[in-house]
């Protein structure tokens, strides 16, 4: 059985679910691209430091995001903002853990969260040195 058959992301129409899947790719991408950049010759501990931060903000303002390609999608949800007033509020660790709902999103969100970790950790390497 299919442990995400309940997902929302199933209720969605095709067009729907690639929009979904498109805009999470092009999030995905572009984290992992600030990460990198932004983590470039620094030391490990602030490389690691910075990886988890963006992924709290990350994890802090997405839904925001989310909820608006669900507006363009649902001509009867309202116009309101979903992000919470405190960053803290919003469970990273437990996206990290795999420990939240069993859902693609929740899943997902852990899977960038280590990829931002990874990014940070494992620099490009210099083909130059040897």
């Amino acid at each position: 059985m299919n442990q995400y058959a309940g997902d929302s992301f199933f209720t969605l129409t095709q067009g729907g679910q690639a929009g979904l899947v498109l805009l999470s790719v092009v999030l995905c991408v572009f984290m992992l691209w600030v990460t990198r950049r932004m983590t470039s010759g620094r030391p490990w501990w602030a490389r690691l430091l910075f990886a988890v931060l963006a992924f709290m903000v990350f994890v802090w303002l997405s839904p925001q995001i989310y909820f608006t390609y669900y507006g363009f999608l649902f001509d009867d949800l309202p116009g309101q903002w979903v992000i919470k007033s405190n960053p803290s509020d919003a469970p990273w660790i437990v996206h990290l853990l795999f420990s939240g709902r069993p859902t693609l999103a929740d899943h997902g969100l852990g899977l960038l969260g280590w990829a931002m970790i990874a990014v940070a950790l494992f620099p490009k390497r210099n083909p130059s040195r040897v």
